[in-house]
C-alpha cells in the first residue's frame, strides 16, 4: 500500500506554446527533484519527456510525458504537454487530470496562440493557474513588458510571486517578492537597491491579494500589524483556490534560475485532489464527490497509448476510492467487469509497478484491450458513467492511399489501430467515393502519423485530397420508352417498357411507381423494371455520378410469351432511363457543408472574404465568449483545403466544424470542368 494518502498529492500540467521551455523546466525539475541523475537537453536529444524516435528526430514534443516523484513531503504527478497546436489534444487530455496548470510562456514572445489556448483550457477544466515567465536571460527580453501583455491578457489579477534582476544585458537571477530576497547561482543575497520600491509595490500588491480572501487578516492588514510570510502564503492558497488571482513566476530554465522557487510556491498553493469536487456524468447530471481513499472507486481512462515492450497502457484518474488486483473493476459502456493485470505509476519513457492506486493518483494498466479512451472504472456496487473526455475536433480531411507494393489491408488496420490511440485522429470509409478518409488536426500532426505508422507498423502510404461526392439529377420531367429484343437461335429476349420521369424535391433520393393497366406487363417482370432504373441510376449521363431525386413511373409496355423475361425488362428500363435522363436537363449536385467557424473579431474581415471566394453563404453571426462564431453554408469541394488556411488566415487562433447539410447544383462553368474530367479520365 502507499505510504502517503489523498491529501498529500499534487496533480500539475506544464502547458503553453511551442518554444516555451516546458521540457526543459521539466528537465530542472526532475533533476533538482532527483528524480534523474541529470538534466538532459532537446538540442542533445535526451531529455526524459521526449523519448520516442519521432521526438528525438524533429526536436519538440508531440506526446505528453508522465513523471511522479516526492518532494518536501508531497507526491506529485507531473505532466508535460506539447506546445504545437496540431497536438493539442493532448493538453487537454491532461489537464483534464490535473488540479494545476502552469502556463509557461517564452519572455522572448509573450502571448502566443497556444497560450491563449491552453489558458482557457484550465479554466474551463477547472485547473488551477499559474504562469511562469521563461528565458528572461534571453538579449533583450522585458519582465516589465511581458508582464503588461499578460495583465491585459488574463481574466484574472496577476500577482508576481518572482521577478527577475537584468542589469543591461546580463541576467543576474531572481528575488522572491515575498522573502525581498535575490536568489543567484551563488546563493541568497539582498536585494540591489534600485529594485526596492519595486519589490516593495509588488508586495504589497501580493499581500492584498492573500489578505482579500481571509477577514481577520484583512484587519490586521488594514491594522498595520504584522503579518507573517508563512500566514501570507496560506492565505494566498485561499485566494488563488478561488480564482482572486493568478501567482506569476519568473526565471530560466536553461539556467535553473527560478524553476525550484516557483515549484516550491506551486506546490504550498495548489490544492490537492483530497478537497471537494464536481464530477459531471454522461448524462449531464453535476455529481459532488469528497474524495476518499477507502470511498467507493471512480476512476476515468484519459488516454490511450502503445508501449512497445507492455504493450497498451490505458492512462486513468483515480478520482475516488482505491484500485488494486484485489478489486473487482465494473466498466459501465461495457456493463460488465473487467479482469486486470499490472498497475503502473509512469516516469517518461518507464514505468513503475504498483500494487494499487490511491485517490488522486494518475497511474496506468496494461495490456485491457477493451478499455477505451474517456472510459469510467468504477466499483460494481455503485456505477456511475462519467462524461467523455473533452478533445478537439480535427480539421484536416485527406484521403490515404497505400504507396506501391503496400497492402491496403494492412495500412488500414495500422490507421484504425493508431487512431485507438490518439482520438484526435479519425479514420471513416467513404462508401460513395470508395475512399479511405483520415481526419487530422493539421499537417504535422499527420506527417507525424505517417511516421509513426512506419515505425510501429511498418505501414507506408500518402495523402492526397478527397473526390467529392458528385450526384446528378434531373429538372423536368420526361416520357420514354425502349424496347429491347435479341435473338441469337433459340429462346430469344423481349421487353417493351414506357416510362415516365420527373424530379423530386432535393433530398427526397428516389420513387418508383408503376401503373400497369390490362396485363401490358405482367406482375412478375414489374421488379425486373424497378431493378434496370435503379442499376441506370447508379451512374448519371453527365460524368457518371449516382442519380437522385427522381421519380421513376412504368405506366406501359409490351412482352413477348415465350421471350420476355425479368432480365429482359431490366435491359429495356435500364436504357429508357438513361434516354429519358439526357432529355430531362439533367444537372450536376454537390454536397454543401453547415460550417461553424470560430475566430476572434479582428479577423472577420478576412474571413468573410475567404468565405466569399470559396463560393460561401453566411446564415448568421454570434458572439461567444468574446469571439465570433460565424455559421455559413459551403461546398464540399471549397474547404478540403480549409484547415490549414484558416490557420494562415488567423494565425492558428481560428477553429471550425463541418457536417454535411444537403446538396444543391454545382455552377454551370464549374460543372462543365468537372464533367470534361470524368470524360477524360473515362477515355
Amino acid at each position: 500500500m502507499t505510504s502517503y494518502n489523498t491529501s498529500e498529492i499534487r496533480n500539475l500540467a506544464l502547458v503553453g506554446h511551442r518554444g516555451a521551455g516546458k521540457t526543459t523546466f521539466t528537465e530542472t525539475l526532475l533533476a533538482e527533484t532527483g528524480t534523474i541523475s541529470e538534466a538532459g537537453s532537446v538540442e542533445e536529444k535526451n531529455t526524459a519527456s521526449d523519448f520516442t524516435p519521432e521526438e528525438k528526430e524533429k526536436g519538440y514534443s508531440i506526446f505528453s510525458s508522465y513523471f511522479n516523484f516526492s518532494w518536501h513531503n508531497t507526491r506529485f504527478n507531473l505532466i508535460d504537454t506539447p506546445g504545437y497546436i496540431d497536438f493539442r489534444g493532448e493538453a487537454d487530455s491532461a489537464l483534464t487530470m490535473v488540479e494545476g496548470a502552469l502556463v509557461l510562456v517564452n519572455a522572448d514572445s509573450g502571448v502566443e496562440v497556444n497560450t491563449d489556448y491552453v489558458w482557457k483550457q484550465a479554466d474551463r477544466k477547472g485547473a488551477t493557474r499559474f504562469i511562469f515567465i521563461n528565458k528572461l536571460d534571453k538579449e533583450e527580453t522585458d519582465f516589465d513588458e511581458i508582464f503588461q501583455e499578460l495583465k491585459d491578457f488574463s481574466d484574472l489579477p496577476l500577482i508576481p510571486m518572482t521577478i527577475p534582476v537584468q542589469d543591461g544585458e546580463e541576467f543576474r537571477g531572481i528575488i522572491d517578492v515575498l522573502s525581498r530576497q535575490l536568489i543567484t547561482s551563488a546563493g541568497e543575497e539582498d536585494i540591489p537597491d534600485e529594485y526596492s520600491d519595486r519589490v516593495e509595490e509588488y508586495r504589497t500588491d501580493l499581500v492584498e491579494a492573500a489578505v482579500e480572501s481571509d477577514d481577520e487578516l484583512l484587519m490586521r492588514y488594514l491594522e498595520d500589524e504584522d503579518i507573517s510570510d508563512d500566514e501570507i502564503t496560506e492565505a494566498l492558497f485561499d485566494s488563488v483556490k478561488e480564482e482572486l488571482a493568478v501567482p506569476v513566476f519568473a526565471g530560466s530554465a536553461a539556467r535553473d534560475a527560478g524553476v525550484m522557487e516557483a515549484f516550491d510556491y506551486v506546490r504550498k498553493l495548489l490544492r490537492s485532489p483530497a478537497e471537494k469536487k464536481t464530477l459531471k456524468t454522461a448524462e449531464g447530471k453535476e455529481i459532488e464527490i469528497e474524495p476518499d481513499q477507502d470511498g467507493d472507486l471512480i476512476a476515468q481512462v484519459t488516454k490511450t497509448m502503445v508501449d512497445p515492450y507492455i504493450g497498451r497502457l490505458s492512462i486513468f484518474k483515480v478520482h475516488n476510492g482505491s484500485i488494486d488486483e484485489s478489486k473487482e473493476l465494473y466498466v459501465p459502456r461495457l456493463n460488465r467487469e473487467i479482469s486486470t493485470n499490472k498497475f503502473y505509476k509512469l516516469d517518461g519513457d518507464e514505468q513503475e509497478q504498483v500494487d494499487s492506486l490511491i485517490a488522486g493518483e494518475i497511474g496506468a494498466v496494461a495490456k485491457i484491450t477493451e478499455l477505451e479512451t474517456s472510459d469510467t472504472i468504477c466499483s460494481p456496487e455503485n456505477v456511475i458513467e462519467l462524461e467523455e473526455v473533452d478533445l478537439p475536433e480535427p480539421m484536416l480531411i485527406q484521403k490515404v492511399v497505400a504507396k506501391e507494393g503496400e497492402s491496403e489491408e494492412k495500412m488500414s488496420d495500422a490507421i484504425q489501430r493508431y487512431s485507438q490511440e490518439d482520438l484526435t485522429f479519425q479514420v471513416e470509409y467513404n462508401s460513395e467515393t470508395k475512399e479511405l478518409l483520415v481526419y487530422a488536426m493539421g499537417t504535422v500532426h499527420l506527417n507525424v502519423i505517417k511516421d509513426i505508422c512506419q515505425r510501429k507498423f511498418e505501414v507506408s502510404f500518402d495523402t492526397a485530397r478527397p473526390s467529392v461526392a458528385y450526384k446528378e439529377t434531373i429538372q423536368t420531367e420526361a416520357d420514354v420508352e425502349h424496347r429491347y429484343k435479341k435473338q441469337s437461335g433459340g429462346r430469344g429476349q423481349f421487353g417493351h417498357v414506357m416510362l415516365k420521369i420527373e424530379p423530386l424535391p432535393r433530398g427526397e433520393e428516389y420513387e418508383f411507381q408503376e401503373e400497369i393497366f390490362g396485363g401490358a406487363i405482367p406482375n412478375q417482370y414489374i421488379p425486373g423494371v424497378e431493378k434496370g432504373v435503379k442499376e441506370a441510376m447508379e451512374e448519371g449521363v453527365l460524368a457518371g455520378y449516382p442519380v437522385v431525386d427522381c421519380k421513376t413511373t412504368v405506366y406501359d409496355g409490351d412482352y413477348h410469351e415465350v421471350d420476355s423475361s425479368e432480365m429482359a425488362f431490366k435491359i429495356a428500363s435500364s436504357k429508357a432511363f438513361k434516354k429519358g435522363m439526357e432529355q430531362a436537363k439533367p444537372v450536376l449536385l454537390e454536397p454543401i457543408m453547415d460550417v461553424k467557424i470560430t475566430v476572434p473579431e479582428e479577423y472577420m474581415g478576412d474571413i468573410m472574404g475567404d468565405l466569399n471566394s470559396r463560393r460561401g453563404q453566411i446564415q448568421g453571426m454570434d458572439p461567444k465568449d468574446g469571439q465570433q462564431v460565424i455559421n455559413a453554408r459551403v461546398p464540399e469541394r471549397e474547404m478540403f483545403t480549409y484547415a490549414t488556411d484558416l490557420k494562415s488566415l488567423t494565425g492558428g487562433y481560428g477553429n471550425f466544424s463541418m457536417e454535411f447539410s444537403h446538396y444543391e447544383k454545382v455552377p454551370s462553368e464549374l460543372a462543365e470542368e468537372i464533367i470534361e474530367r470524368a470524360r477524360r479520365e473515362s477515355e
